[in-house]
């Protein structure tokens, strides 16, 4: 059974030397380095290690204790007035600033994520210094040497890429980086890094047959092709949401993100939730459980253009036609009926902000759920369909309209085969842009934690005053001995939303 426990992981990999932070003067005896060493230079010990590590990725992205679930609020894509996990604080209107403290009691969102995204770059480089440098093999006659160095390089570029979305700052550390020459860079440098651990692993993969076990996805199982695609898609993905704001985000070379996403994933990436194979979602459970995190109306404004896309903030007065609470939504969509769930009521204290409240939930993946509360089968956290709408988005900004049209058409596609929706006639580049950008909102809600936040902070439409990205955990930067700082105060499009929202209703967030 899921329970929650303390996380010693980074601890543990400071105290036993396999990973220095910013810090080059923190020196740390090791104790343990005879027994360690003795350790990884057995090859069945560093794939046991190398097979754990994107389970540890995967869990620390889609954590209770991390940053998505505050994301999604700040994205107005789900809405909570709980405090757990900063869902209130940094939901709240008008938005504030992440309090980069170990009293503070959500500090934990940003610690664990870094800690677990650190603990699973270094598992990858024990395995990848013992691989390339001590010429280590693994599997008989080292039939499986290619395959592990490939899943390495993969899951260090996916860590890195995290690392760059989330944090302002962080440090890049390869198998190969000289631990002494450490500090922390800009979040563009994770993310380059990112590309070309992803390129690596692609290009291994590409050259070699293999399979990788099922256990280190989940259950699913991926070929050598498959995963030379999940890191193609992984690619596109760093590229496309890594921007901080719409000008960034018009800068990207999208002809290398369609390269990516013409090479990318044909299959949903979805594993097994619960203690068959150890992999989790406490985003998910946090985001639907009943009485917790709901979807926002800016989300069911989309789908039903006259439907308020914000709760009055007096909590009575609505902007329908007789100023009434406005009941259900009606949508061409069939997805609203499929994915969405009416509540009647709500259950959120009102002195909290009436903008937190909403009628609706999502229940897309409650058969996941439905026999333990921590899920107990395939929940997907990248689907094909999302490789699809960044290929479309790069053929448009590339100036292939016509293309991303074809995509939104394809009879096979979600827009069509789910959502049953007419095919789209739009010409215009803006029009099939808002088009691919609807199918990211409805289509992909809820599968990769953070996926909403990275797709309004790109287009400048996060309300003015969110954090566009969270602080290095004072922690690291005590050890570092760095001065703490946060993120907040002004906007200044850098660091701090300028920009904002307005529903197809034509009501505008925050209010003005």
């Amino acid at each position: 059974m899921k329970t929650k426990i303390n996380k010693l992981a980074f601890a543990l990999i400071i105290a036993m030397g396999f990973i220095t932070f910013s810090c080059a003067d923190l020196v740390v005896e090791n104790l343990n380095e005879p027994d360690s060493a003795k350790a990884l230079a057995n090859p069945d010990d560093l794939t046991s290690l190398a097979g754990g590590a994107y389970r540890t990725l995967s869990n620390a992205m889609q954590e209770y204790d991390g940053p998505a679930l505050s994301m999604t609020g700040m994205a107005d894509a789900g809405t909570c007035s709980w405090g757990n996990a900063a869902m209130k604080d940094l939901g709240s209107e008008p938005r504030v600033g992440f309090v980069n403290s170990l009293t503070y009691a959500y500090f934990p969102v940003i610690r664990v994520f870094w800690e677990d995204t650190y603990s699973s770059i270094s598992a990858v480089n024990d395995v990848l210094r013992a691989i390339e440098e001590k010429g280590i093999e693994m599997g008989e006659d080292g039939e499986e040497t290619a395959m592990v160095q490939a899943w390495c390089y993969f899951v260090s570029g996916v860590a890195h890429g995290n690392l760059g979305l989330v944090f302002d700052q962080s440090n890049v550390i390869k198998w190969d980086t000289e631990l002494e020459t450490l500090g922390l860079t800009p979040y563009q440098t994770a993310l380059d890094a990112s590309i070309e651990l992803l390129d690596q692993a692609i290009s291994i993969a590409s050259a070699n047959s293999f399979t990788i076990p099922e256990k280190w996805l989940g259950g699913q199982s991926y070929t050598s092709t498959e995963l030379a695609e999940l890191a193609s898609t992984s690619a596109a993905r760093i590229l496309a949401y890594g921007s901080r704001n719409k000008a960034h985000n018009e800068g990207v070379d999208w002809s290398k993100v369609l390269t990516y996403a013409n090479n990318g994933a044909q299959k949903d990436l979805e594993p097994e939730l619960g203690d068959n194979y150890d992999f989790y979602d406490m985003y998910l459970v946090y985001q639907r459980y009943p009485g917790w995190g709901r979807v926002d109306h800016r989300i069911i404004n989309l789908m039903s253009p006259t439907y308020p896309s914000r709760w009055p903030n007096d909590g009575v007065s609505w902007t329908t036609p007789d100023g009434s609470d406005p009941g259900e939504a009606v949508s061409e969509d069939a997805r609203l009926a499929s994915d969405f769930g009416y509540l009647p009521d709500n259950n959120f204290p009102p002195d909290r902000g009436y903008y937190h409240f909403s009628h609706y939930r999502y229940a897309r993946y409650d058969a996941a759920f439905s026999s333990v509360w921590y899920g107990s089968a395939s929940k997907p956290t990248l689907l094909a369909w999302e490789n699809e709408m960044l290929k479309a988005e790069a053929m448009v900004r590339s100036g292939n309209v016509a293309g991303a049209v074809a995509i939104l058409n394809d009879p096979n596609g979600a827009r069509k085969l789910r959502g049953q929706l007419p095919d789209v006639t739009a010409t215009s580049a803006s029009e099939v842009l808002w088009i691919i950008f609807y199918e990211r909102d409805i289509e992909l809600m809820d599968s990769l934690g953070g996926l909403p936040f990275y797709d309004m902070r790109r287009r400048d439409q996060l309300q003015r005053g969110t954090i566009l990205h969270y602080p290095v955990p004072a922690t690291e930067l005590e050890i570092a001995q760095i001065p703490v700082y946060t993120i907040g105060g002004a906007p200044d499009g850098e660091n701090i939303s300028e920009g904002s929202w307005k529903g197809l209703d034509g009501i505008t967030s925050p209010l003005n």
